[in-house]
């Protein structure tokens, strides 16, 4: 089935490892001297609001360019977005996309700039001291890790084979020294497709993530990279087929301390997946792996929808589980964007089928309930793009256009970024 509404994409004094000097402009600007009227209902009675705007205006008004691309740290104090405006900081007049970093709990708020390109698909670490991103100038793109403390910057994808190049979409360990990320392949035959590498920056060593092919396997490339916090384990995607149909896809997660790689949408039995399975995110102690899956015949029984499902598959013990979509709460279509850190609790994408709302919602795999995380002014289930949230699964950051009214007077007809909170508002600034 082919969803309606996409996802739309959003948009280094310095060191880099393997050479070179690059130049990052860190500017933290004021205290917006107002900000946008927080909205929605919160989940827990006399707590306030849940849902806040994120990409104001330094003066507390509508941003003038879009944002997106939202993540979140995992202790929940600080969301990093880009952004094409030009007024959520004084000065910002270079006429490109900038990364912005929100500390939840002050309020302040830092661009980070780097003058040889626009900044996409940011990660950050535990506590939102790192961040990571793709940095792209149009012809060739690279990975960056930019310490947010010092304003030290360093270059990830170094040391690469002589058939890769241009890293992008990066992940990164808790503590920010080790970051996963996927190149381009620039050679001919398997050894010159994408691929994915992991860069030990305290060590200065760069390693890449293989699979052996299968007999009958086509096209190779792997792709979607995710770690554990400690950044010992990676899962990753790896195409050996054509899509849209039969297994395309396969996950497969390594152990770079003991050198073991595990193929994770394999079904119960061991038998063959009937289909292609995506988008791999691992818990942060490494002990589950969700992802999507089109496959019907990973677990037992009857599948009881039309569509591909998450699937939630325990490291340690193999055992897997379908998530199904149900009512009330979540109905239609649903795809995961994200795991706590132990894997108990999920951020789901629902969509229509019939007639219910486009959103996000919070799964405990434990409870079998949910909470909408994205709901209008009102309370009601809205469409979020692009979904985060925190280890404990309480914080969650989305962008969102201005018909789905997450916030009054949100007219300025762009993506905006906004951050949700169990328990109600809690807004510094």
């Amino acid at each position: 089935m082919v969803r309606t509404r996409r996802r739309s994409p959003s948009g280094d004094g310095v060191r880099a490892a393997g050479g070179g000097v690059l130049a990052v402009l860190l500017l933290a600007a004021a205290l917006p001297a107002a900000f946008a009227a927080p909205a929605g209902d919160a989940p827990s009675p006399g707590r306030g609001p849940a849902t806040e705007l994120l990409s104001a205006a330094v003066d507390g008004g509508p941003a003038d360019g879009a944002s997106g691309s939202p993540v979140i740290s995992a202790d929940g104090r600080v969301a990093a977005f880009t952004s094409a405006a030009t007024n959520l900081v004084r000065g910002d007049d270079n006429g490109r996309s900038d990364l912005f970093v929100r500390d939840l709990r002050g309020g302040g708020l830092q661009r980070v700039v780097d003058p040889r390109g626009e900044i996409r698909s940011p990660a950050l670490s535990a506590n939102g001291r790192y961040v990571a991103y793709g940095r792209s100038d149009g012809s060739h793109s690279a990975v960056i890790v930019h310490d947010l403390r010092t304003g030290r910057s360093e270059r990830a994808d170094v040391d690469l084979a002589p058939e890769h190049a241009d890293g992008h979409t990066p992940a990164v360990s808790a503590d920010g020294r080790t970051v996963a990320f996927a190149v381009h392949g620039t050679g001919p035959g398997p050894e010159g497709a994408d691929a994915v590498y992991v860069r030990d920056l305290r060590a200065r060593h760069t390693e890449r993530v293989r699979v052996p092919a299968g007999p009958d396997d086509g096209f190779r490339s792997f792709r979607a990279p995710s770690l554990s916090a400690d950044g010992t384990k990676v899962a990753y995607q790896y195409v050996h087929g054509d899509p849209p149909r039969g297994d395309w896809s396969d996950l497969y997660v390594h152990d770079r301390d003991t050198g073991r790689t595990t193929q994770a949408d394999t079904t119960h039995d061991g038998t063959p997946a009937t289909g292609a399975a995506t988008n791999p995110l691992l818990s942060a102690d490494g002990s589950t792996l969700a992802f999507d899956s089109a496959a019907r015949n990973l677990v037992p029984g009857p599948d009881p929808n039309d569509s591909g499902n998450p699937f939630v598959r325990d490291l340690r013990s193999g055992a897997i589980r379908r998530v199904d979509a149900k009512a009330p709460g979540p109905e239609g279509v649903v795809t995961v964007d994200g795991v706590s850190a132990h894997g108990t609790k999920l951020l789901l994408d629902t969509y229509p089928v019939l007639t219910t709302e486009d959103a996000e919602h919070i799964r405990d795999l434990r409870t079998d309930t949910d909470v909408l995380v994205s709901p209008d002014k009102d309370g009601r289930p809205a469409d979020a793009v692009d979904a985060r949230m925190d280890s404990r699964a309480r914080t969650v950051v989305f962008a969102g256009s201005d018909q789905e009214d997450f916030v009054p007077d949100d007219t300025n007809g762009v993506m905006d970024v906004f951050v949700w909170r169990n328990g109600g508002s809690k807004k510094p600034w």
